[in-house]
Parts: structure tokens; sequence; C-alpha cells
């Protein structure tokens, strides 16, 4: 249903606009107006302008979170018991310090990766015995550590003659960890030598001291020294975390809460030194809306009708309860309906649970396409999944009434034979594929249509009359005379060809309930114009009636092929009792483990292939041939500002 609104304009000054403010974003619903319109016809008027400081401390807030690897709850907090300054100065801080922290942490595994290389290094020439502190002083030497290709190292004896000295270590991954030792005259020639042979060199640190055997212990000791630093660092920072994560969390909510409060003051006009928020609330809460203002004398509430005010065309805010709140998703897909619509979400949970129960009629198959929807709900946030969950239920008692348990057609018989006993009464399921019912499953499903298009008649004609169209409610043929006129000829065609009852068809019924509906049809339009007091026949008698006939000719084709198209809803029900009768025949042909398997896969592609045609048929039927009747979805929906 559609929510009874209210038009209310809240006025304050400088001074209290954030007291207000802050009072009225815990009455949630409030949708605001757009305040553009205001001040286009209120001379003097202007935006009120503020910038939000949250923003930066929310800048602040995500940087914290990378430091300390932690998610705040988006969870706001109504009634902030701290100041902006309060929050600003925790924030600061508390950036402050894990900055401070990672800091030391990134400059420790910096030294540990120092430390680290300079240890790999050195156990690649771990067989030198002699210190490298001595090897380092040496004035007239010159040392080059490194490693070189194996298959380069045999050439080396072409040079025996160069003064230099080679001194392998190890051999690794096919290249040579090795040394070369020459004195400082011949440094240049020797290096590109060395550089020939692809010799790649490594340096080795300055703070390295010992022979490797000793360095390596070294190293070893400060690399585990840094580590336990970092862990220290690290239980500081948790512990710190821990303690400020409440303060922290609490923080982001509040200004969480700020944000909407600073939010609505963009929708805040000010005129001289007043401001004021003008917007649409649920008629249901104005009580409490003034409750909330009393202790607040500075705030000033005009509360008017909906639609007191012009400019604001009132939006739509829909309430519907557990059942039929999933089927406003396919409302939306048509459009919104305006604040004097007709909320056509009750018909559509009625009528696509119906339609579809009776084109999808399996007692297995709903009861698992029910199961399916409630875990696609659960766990996601699809919205057909509620969707699904209801009509599996609908799908479930058709297959009931239908004798159909995943296309066995006996397995209801006990549940048949106790019904018959508890009746004194033979009962039987209605098998789509008897003969002897396929033509009277046919007609239902378009009674059941028919019935459908009475009823969106009826709804329109209450429809315009609330909205006060009253040539659109009397003399359309979604109104009371197509009613007349639909209604009259589909009883009269029902009562005399089907249930033998003569002289429904005679002089005065088709007079009175065929020829003057037909008439009041046609000249709907002239007499729309003469209650506005304009000319019946702007463009002529002649144009009018040309294109007026050819109107009601459209007219009784669409009642026809309306009504006709339901015949669709018995055709699928055939459809899927053959496809049924298919898999049961394949399961016939096969045994053991293979005809359960043909059963399992069978029932799952008649689930996927029509589940999916048949939802999308009867979505197709609340479109064309319900909501064209009576459903403009031309509102705009109620968009709540906190």
């Amino acid at each position: 249903m559609i929510s009874k609104l209210k038009l209310l304009n809240l006025r304050t000054n400088e001074e209290h606009i954030d007291e207000a403010l802050e009072k009225f974003a815990t009455i949630g619903d409030f949708h605001a107006v757009d305040p553009n319109k205001i001040i286009s016809t209120v001379p003097g008027a202007k935006l009120y302008e503020i910038e939000n400081p949250c923003e930066p401390l929310f800048d602040e807030l995500h940087d914290i979170e990378k430091l300390i690897s932690f998610k705040f709850e988006e969870k706001k907090i109504p009634c902030p018991s701290s100041t902006i300054e309060e929050i600003r100065s925790l924030v600061e801080n508390s950036k402050k310090l894990f900055v401070t922290k990672n800091a030391e942490i990134k400059k420790l595994e910096e030294e540990i990766k120092t430390y680290e290389d300079a240890l790999y290094q050195v156990r690649n020439v771990s067989n030198l015995n002699t210190p490298f502190e001595d090897l380092f002083k040496a004035r007239f030497a010159v040392l080059r550590f490194g490693k070189i290709p194996s298959d380069t190292a045999d050439r080396l004896r072409f040079y025996e003659q160069k003064p230099f000295v080679f001194v392998p270590f190890s051999e690794k991954e096919g290249s040579i960890w090795c040394m070369y030792l020459t004195t400082q005259p011949y440094k240049s020639e020797i290096d590109e030598i060395f550089e020939s042979l692809f010799f790649e060199r490594i340096h080795i640190p300055d703070f390295v001291q010992g022979t490797p055997e000793v360095a390596m212990e070294t190293l070893d000791r400060e690399v585990a020294k840094r580590e336990r630093s970092i862990r220290l660092i690290k239980k500081d920072i948790y512990n710190g975390t821990e303690s400020s994560r409440d303060k922290l969390n609490e923080a982001y909510g509040q200004l969480l809460y700020l944000t909407d409060v600073h939010t609505a003051k963009g929708h805040v006009v000010k005129l001289d030194d007043q401001l004021s928020l003008t917007g649409f609330v649920e008629q249901r809460g104005v009580k409490k809306i003034k409750k909330i203002f009393e202790d607040l004398p500075e705030v000033e509430l005009d509360i008017q009708d909906a639609e007191a005010d012009k400019r604001f065309p009132p939006p739509t805010k829909l309430r519907n309860n557990w059942f039929t709140r999933p089927f406003q998703f396919f409302v939306d897909m048509y459009g919104t309906p305006s604040y004097h619509d007709v909320d056509p979400t009750l018909l559509v949970a009625i009528t696509y649970s119906l339609l579809f129960g009776i084109m999808f009629g399996d007692l297995g198959q709903g009861l698992l396409l029910s199961l399916f929807g409630l875990i696609l709900s659960r766990f996601s946030k699809n919205p057909l999944g509620p969707i699904m969950a209801r009509i599996g239920i609908s799908s479930a008692i058709f297959g009931v009434v239908y004798g159909e348990t995943f296309g066995n057609s006996t397995f209801l018989d006990p549940f048949y034979k106790w019904l018959s006993e508890l009746f004194n009464h033979e009962l039987h399921p209605i098998h789509p594929m008897d003969n002897s019912v396929t033509m009277n499953l046919l007609m239902a499903a378009v009674g059941v249509g028919a019935v459908i298009i009475v009823t969106t008649i009826i709804i329109n004609t209450i429809a315009k009359l609330k909205n006060k169209k009253y040539a659109d409610a009397f003399f359309s043929s979604n109104g009371l005379s197509g009613l007349i006129l639909y209604g009259f000829i589909l009883s009269g065609i029902v009562l005399q060809m089907f249930l033998g009852v003569d002289g429904v068809f005679n002089i005065y019924t088709i007079i009175f309930l065929i020829v003057i509906p037909t008439i009041l049809i046609f000249l709907k339009e002239p007499i729309a114009r003469k209650i506005r007091k304009e000319k019946m026949f702007p463009d002529g008698f002649g144009g009018f009636l040309v294109e007026g006939i050819f109107e009601l000719l459209e007219i009784f084709l669409s009642y026809l092929t309306n009504t006709l198209s339901f015949l669709r809803v018995g055709g699928f029900v055939l459809s899927h009792a053959g496809m049924m009768l298919v898999v049961a025949t394949l399961m016939n042909m096969t045994s053991g483990a293979g005809s359960i398997i043909v059963m399992i896969l069978g029932n799952l592609f008649v689930m996927g292939l029509e589940g999916l045609i048949v939802g999308i048929q009867v979505l197709r039927l609340e479109f064309y041939e319900m909501f064209s009747r009576f459903f403009e979805g031309d509102g705009h929906i109620f968009n709540p500002l906190f």
C-alpha cells in the first residue's frame, strides 16, 4: 500500500540548525524537496552551504584501517556524545601513534633485508678463512668477490701470465662463487678480463667483520634482534588497537551520523537570518516528530497536507507486508506508482504466485524451488530469492492438485486415498494429460484470465474516481462502461453457452449492457471536453467519427486477445506435464542407477528451462494484460534523507 504523507517545514536560526537537524535525523523517514524549487520562487532565498568537517577525518580513519589491518563498522551512531573537535583529536593522535610505530617497523624491516642480503653473500664465500676487515685494510691489493659462470671459468687458463690470483669457494647452480686478487696498477686490466668472462661482482658491506663463520653468526643475531623488536612493536600496536578500537569505531559511527546531518544542510534554504528545511514525512509519524521538538522552542514546525504546495508533488512510499514486499521488485521494473495511484504490489503477489503455480504445478519441484529461493535469500541479496521461495510454495500446492511429484503421477495416490476415506467421497487429482481434463483446463485458464481482467478494470475505476478523473472512471474501456460491457458479454457467454441459461442476450440487455456502454466509450473524449467546457469536436465530427470507429474496433479486439492470451496458462500446464512425461519415458528405458540419474537430470532440466520460461510469461501477463489497464508508473520514489 501507499503510505499517507504530510508536508513538513522546519524553521529555525543558524545557532540551532545543527541541534534541530540532529534531532530530525532520529526520525529517519524524511524526503527532502528540491530546494531550488523554493529558491526560484522566493526572492532573496539561497542555499545554506557549509563545508563538511567530517570528510578529512574519514580520510584519516581510512588510513588507520590500512595501518592496523582493521575495518570499521558501517554503523551510524545517532546523538553523538563527542564533539567534532574531540573526534578529530582522537583520530589524529591515533594515526600519529600508528604511523610512528609502522615507521619503526619499516626501518627495522629494511635493516633486516640489508643483513639478510649480506648473510646471503657471506654464505657463498664461507670457505674463506681470513677476517673480512683484514682484506678490506689492504692498501696495495685489490679484492673482488662475486661469481663467474662455470663454463667460462676454464678460459682463465689463457690469462695465467697476468698478475692476479683466482680463489674459488663453491659451485652452485652453474656458477662458481669466487674471489680474485690483484694489485692497484693492474686493477683496470684484470677487471676487464673478468668482465669479459661475465664475472658478476658482489659487495660485502663494511659492517661485516671477522671470518665468514663469525660474520654469519653476528648477522644472524642482528636479524633475530630486529625480528624480536618488530614483534614487540606489533604487540604494542595490537594492544593500542585493542584499547582504542571501540573508541575509533564509535568515532567512525558518529562521523557517519554527522555526515548525514551535514548532507541535510545541502537542502536547507536561507532567507535573511532564518533557515528552513522542507520535505515529506509519513502521516503516522507526525505525533512522534512533534514530541521530539517539544523541548526546542527555537524550532518551528509547519505540518500540512501532502498536496498543500503545488510546487512539490508528493513522492510515493510503498509499505507492504512480508509476503508482498518481494514482489515490489516487479513493480519497480515497470515504474513507480504516483501518490494517488493504487499500489499494485498486492495484486502482483497474488496473481504472479497463482499463475506460476498453475503453470508449473509439481509438489517436488515446487518445494525444491522454494528451498533454492530460501538459500539464495540467505546467502545473497538477489531480489529473486524471496520471490522464488513464495512461488515455489504455490507450485507445490498445485502439484498436489495435479498429483505430480517430480513428474511421478502415482506418488500422491495414498494421500488422495486418505482424503477419500476422510470425507467419505472419492477424490482424485486433476491430471492435465487426461483427455477429459484438457479442454476444461484451457477454459479454466481463460476464466482465471477474465477474472483478473475484470479485477484490473475495477481497480482502474476506483483509482480514477480517487483522482477525480471522472471521464476515465465512467466512460473509458477500462472504466465503469468497459466493466459493464466486458463483464456482461463474458458472463452472458458462460451462462448461455456453458450453463444452458436461455434469454441472457435479449433486446433489453443488448441495448442497456452492450450498446449504451459502447456508445459511452465511443463518446468518452467529447464528453470529457464538454465537462472541461471545451469544444467537443475540435477537429470536426467526421474526423472524430472515423478515428473513434477504429479505436472502438481496437478496444473490442484487445478485449478478445487479452482474454485469449490466458490460454497460454493452460498451454504451459500441458507443456510441463508433457516434458515430465518425456522424462518418465526415458526413465523407463533405463534401469538402476541410470534411471535415477535420468530422473535427477531431467527434473533439473525442466526446472531450469521451463521455470525460466514460465516466470517470464507470467511477468508478461502482469505487464501487458494487467498493468496496462490501471498502472501508469509515473510517480517518484520516497527517498529518505537520513
